[in-house]
């Protein structure tokens, strides 16, 4: 596969496609998960809300992601991800759910690399920063 790094415009795309399908009741990401949780504990644990918090493609319609960062993959025969630029099915609708949430988060990763840092390395990010300390 080769992916690119999304535009501003293409991230608050993604943002507004998963805002829309929220409102309307359509996005089901993680919900096999959660529905086991809620069935099973009636409630979700801190470490349940943390876990979900912490998803760096929590807000992002994964689909949008990946339509717009794909830029092509092969596989025997080469397969463009705009394939209904030329009147052929949407590839990019076709993948499973595996290649799919690697696909986006790899897009992600490029993008917005600061989702998916751990507290300590934000923390030693912001304290190398440039301007971020002052010799008196």
């Amino acid at each position: 596969m080769t992916l690119r790094k999304l535009t501003g415009r293409e991230v608050e795309t993604c943002q507004a496609e998963h805002n829309r399908d929220i409102l309307a009741g359509k996005s089901s990401r993680g919900w096999s998960a959660a529905f086991q949780r809620i069935v099973s504990k009636a409630t979700a644990s801190d470490a349940d809300v943390r876990a979900v918090a912490a998803d760096p493609l929590i807000g992002f319609n994964r689909l949008a992601v990946v339509r717009a960062g794909l830029v092509a993959w092969s596989y025997k025969v080469p397969v463009v991800a705009q394939a209904e630029h030329d009147g052929g099915a949407d590839a990019v609708a076709d993948l499973d759910d595996e290649r799919l949430e690697w696909a986006a988060t790899e897009i992600m990763r490029l993008t917005k690399p600061a989702l998916f840092q751990t507290p300590a390395d934000a923390e030693t990010e912001r304290k190398n920063a440039p301007g971020s300390s002052i010799a008196l």
